[in-house]
């Protein structure tokens, strides 16, 4: 599976947007393969859920809608120098209080640098799925402009 990874990631560096998405519909594998990938490529995983929570907590709630972008941005430029990042634990980018769609958010950062992502939930006929129908934390996009890897 390492080598399909690698062989998307590479596709994926031509292309305009150079998303690849991680997704394991049965839920697991996804963390143990881009760590193998990082590993091999000598990257850092970027878990996004501690990190941009920690960068998000001094700004103040009604401004984070409006600064998530950037520190996505500024988080990610530390890493621009490799051509790619690896990113893991993206759950708090569902958070309603940041009103952002996570998809199109990361397919945005995937134009300057090739983006690695496990997706936390599920792909289904063309479609990434988060949460439940009626969560707060609903998500249900067409992949367009992304390369997806499915483990089953």
């Amino acid at each position: 599976m390492l080598e399909h990874l690698q062989q998307l990631v590479a596709d994926a560096a031509q292309l305009n947007s150079k998303l690849v998405l991680v997704v394991a519909n049965s839920g697991g594998g996804k963390t143990a393969l881009l760590a193998e990938f990082a590993k091999t490529h000598d990257l850092q995983i970027i878990n996004v859920g501690s990190e941009l929570s920690n960068l998000l907590l001094p700004i103040p709630s009604s401004q984070r809608s409006f600064e998530v972008l950037g520190v996505l941005r500024g988080m990610l430029s530390h890493h621009r120098d490799r051509g790619v990042v690896v990113l893991d634990n993206i759950e708090v980018m569902f958070d309603a209080e940041l009103k952002i769609n996570p998809f199109d958010t990361i397919k945005r950062l995937a134009h300057a640098m090739t983006v690695v992502v496990a997706w936390p939930g599920d792909f289904k006929d063309g479609r990434l799925l988060y949460a439940k129908v009626g969560h707060p934390e609903h998500c249900d996009v067409a992949v367009d402009g992304a390369i997806v890897l499915e483990l089953n």
